[in-house]
C-alpha cells in the first residue's frame, strides 16, 4: 500500500513539475523552488569535500531511491515527461522529505547536424539522481539550486 501511495505522490509531483516548467513563468517557478543560478564547478567542489560522512551517505541513499522512483513512474505515465520536468519533480520530492542541496544542472551539446540540444539532470552531493544516463557529452551551463544550500 505504501508503494502505491509513493507512486501516486511521484505522479502528482511530475504533474506539478510539468505545470512549473510549461505553464508558470520561470521567475515564479524559481521563487517557488528558491532557485538561484550557481557555477557548476562550485557545486562539485563542495560536494566532493563533504561526500565522506556517513550521515550524507544515508541521505544520498534515500535521495537515490526517490530518483529511481521518479524515473520509474515517469516512464509509465501516459505522457512524456521531459528531463527538466523529471528533475523538477524529483527536486520537489526531495525538498518535501527535507533533503536540501540538490542542484538541477542545465547543459547543452551540439548534434551531428549542428543543432543545439539541451538536457537537465539532478545532482546531490556529486551524485546524479536522475537524468545521468543521457547527460554524456553535455557541457554544463548552470545549476539551479536553493540559495540556502549553495
Amino acid at each position: 500500500m505504501i508503494r502505491i501511495l509513493l507512486r501516486v505522490e511521484t505522479a502528482l509531483a511530475l504533474i506539478l513539475g510539468w505545470i512549473m516548467v510549461f505553464l508558470i513563468p520561470i521567475r515564479r517557478t524559481c521563487r517557488l523552488l528558491g532557485c538561484a543560478a550557481v557555477q557548476a564547478e562550485a557545486v562539485q567542489a563542495d560536494a566532493a569535500t563533504t561526500a565522506a560522512s556517513a550521515a550524507l551517505s544515508a541521505r544520498l541513499a534515500r535521495a537515490e531511491a526517490v530518483g529511481r522512483r521518479t524515473a520509474f513512474v515517469a516512464g509509465r505515465l501516459p505522457w512524456h515527461s521531459t528531463c527538466l520536468v523529471r528533475a523538477v519533480a524529483c527536486q520537489l520530492l526531495l525538498l518535501r522529505r527535507g533533503i536540501h542541496g540538490g542542484a538541477i544542472r542545465l547543459g547543452v551539446r551540439k548534434t551531428a547536424d549542428g543543432a543545439l540540444e539541451a538536457h537537465a539532470w539532478l545532482l546531490l552531493d556529486g551524485a546524479v539522481l536522475i537524468g545521468g544516463e543521457e547527460a554524456t557529452g553535455f557541457v554544463p551551463l548552470a545549476d539551479l539550486q536553493h540559495p540556502r544550500s549553495a
